[in-house]
C-alpha cells in the first residue's frame, strides 16, 4: 500500500515539475483544433441572389470568437460558388477588399456583423440559384482551429431600387 502511494506522490511531483518548466519556459501545448472550432461561432447566415448579375449572390453572416485567443479566417467556400470574395456596397472594389476573408482577424472575445449595408460576402459563379427558403452550406475555415460548416437561408433577390 506504502508503495502505491509513494509512486503517486513521486508522479505527482514529476507532472508538477514539468508543468513549472514548461510555465518557465514560456511554451505551451499545442491549442485543440477542434476546441477553438467550437470557440468560433458563425450565426444569422442568410444568402440572397443578386438582382443585377444571374450568377451571383451575397451573403450575410456575424461570427463571434468566444475564445480567450485570437483567431484568424483563412476563407469561406460553398459548393454553390466558384469562389467567396468580400463585397462592400458603397466602396470601391478593390483586391484587397475581395481577399478581406482570406485573412481576418477574429480578435479574442469578440463579435463582427457583415450585414448588407456593410461589408459582406459575395458568392461568384454561380450555375443554379438555389430556391428561395432553401438552405445553403458554407464553410468557414479558421487557421489552426479546422473549418465550420454552417448553412445559409436562401432569401428573396436584392430589391432594384431608384433613387
Amino acid at each position: 500500500m506504502k508503495r502505491v502511494s509513494v509512486l503517486t506522490a513521486l508522479f505527482a511531483l514529476s507532472a508538477s515539475q514539468a508543468l513549472a518548466q514548461q510555465s518557465l519556459s514560456g511554451t505551451a501545448p499545442p491549442p485543440d483544433a477542434a476546441h477553438d472550432a467550437e470557440r468560433v461561432v458563425v450565426m444569422d447566415g442568410t444568402f440572397r441572389p443578386s438582382a443585377y448579375f444571374p450568377n451571383r449572390g451575397a451573403g450575410y453572416f456575424t461570427i463571434r470568437n468566444d475564445d480567450s485567443a485570437d483567431h484568424l479566417l483563412k476563407g469561406i467556400s460553398s459548393p454553390l460558388c466558384e469562389n467567396v470574395v468580400a463585397h462592400h456596397t458603397n466602396q470601391q472594389q478593390t483586391e484587397g477588399a475581395n481577399d478581406l476573408f482570406t485573412h481576418l482577424a477574429l480578435p479574442h472575445d469578440s463579435t463582427m456583423i457583415f450585414p448588407r449595408s456593410g461589408y459582406h460576402m459575395m458568392c461568384m459563379g454561380i450555375r443554379q440559384m438555389p430556391a428561395v427558403g432553401s438552405k445553403v452550406p458554407f464553410t468557414f475555415d479558421i487557421l489552426n482551429g479546422g473549418s465550420i460548416t454552417v448553412s445559409f437561408t436562401v432569401t428573396g433577390p436584392d430589391e432594384l431600387t431608384h433613387d
